[in-house]
């Protein structure tokens, strides 16, 4: 009865996420929709079937690039509280947000579930599926907020907003994860043992996102600039051209025009 029960609240834990993520993703649309109706339009240029070729090829590297990097660093963890010590410190989310912010929400939340299975292939789980499915939970909504608001908000001000908003909505969501799932899975289902360990979890959490928002912001825009060169062929076309010559000025010119005050110069012309 109880495993029951507890697959119920896995099971409205994840039709819940899942409504929100659809609506999100739908209200990116309906944005989009309205932009384009309002005259706002993105020229995007045709890739010839090569260059479509090579996007795919890099753009797959990257993704498992971000994976590997996901999947390694869910090795190094550590605890923080002695309180609390099946939750331990980690930095996986760091590439899942950089792959959120350089290829959007979809390829964000893809990194974090391929790490989650990845993990579960070598090392398995001691909790049932129940610790993974939270984070796989946690972490995709975590992705897919970020990613959806840097992508509307491209710039310094909507990273701020894009992480500060996930960070928020990824304290919330492993509060609920941890009160419906982790935790009554492990005993602790009195209020006067769930609160206080709700309590540190969230202190916990609130902890681990500041880290990795401040490790996300400081190393994106030197990786996103190093990636895209290899991904953009443009790029690199500019980087081998040499620099095309400066345009000279209208007094450069002006003096270019004027008879030359060299007096040989002048001598000559007289004798011819």
């Amino acid at each position: 009865m109880t495993s029951l029960l507890c697959i119920n609240e896995v099971a409205v834990m994840a039709g819940t996420v899942l409504g929100i993520i659809i609506c999100l993703q739908w209200g990116v649309i309906a944005y989009l929709l309205i932009a384009r109706k309002r005259g706002v339009r993105v020229a995007v240029k045709k890739r010839t079937a090569k260059e479509k070729t090579t996007y795919s090829a890099i753009f797959l590297a990257h993704v498992a690039l971000f994976s590997a990097l996901g999947v390694a660093l869910l090795y190094l963890e550590f605890p923080l509280f002695p309180a609390t010590p099946w939750l331990e410190m980690n930095f996986s989310d760091v590439p899942t947000l950089l792959a959120a912010f350089m290829y959007g929400p979809i390829t964000g939340a893809a990194v974090n579930v391929i790490k989650i299975v990845v993990k579960l292939l070598i090392s398995g789980t001691s909790t049932n599926l129940v610790g993974p499915l939270s984070n796989l939970i946690s972490g995709t909504v975590y992705a897919v907020v970020a990613g959806l608001i840097y992508k509307l908000r491209r710039n310094k001000k909507g990273a701020i907003l894009s992480l500060g908003a996930s960070s928020v909505v990824f304290c919330a969501a492993m509060w609920l994860c941890n009160q419906f799932i982790l935790l009554p899975f492990y005993g602790m289902t009195a209020s006067e043992v769930m609160m206080p360990a709700l309590w540190w979890t969230l202190l916990f959490n609130v902890i681990k996102t500041l880290a990795t928002c401040v490790i996300t912001f400081v190393i994106y825009k030197p990786l996103s600039r190093a990636l895209h060169w290899t991904i953009d062929p443009e790029r690199r076309k500019n980087k081998q051209q040499p620099a095309a010559e400066e345009p000279k000025s209208e007094l450069a010119e002006k003096q270019e025009r004027l008879p030359s005050a060299d007096p040989q110069s002048d001598t000559a012309q007289n004798s011819k």
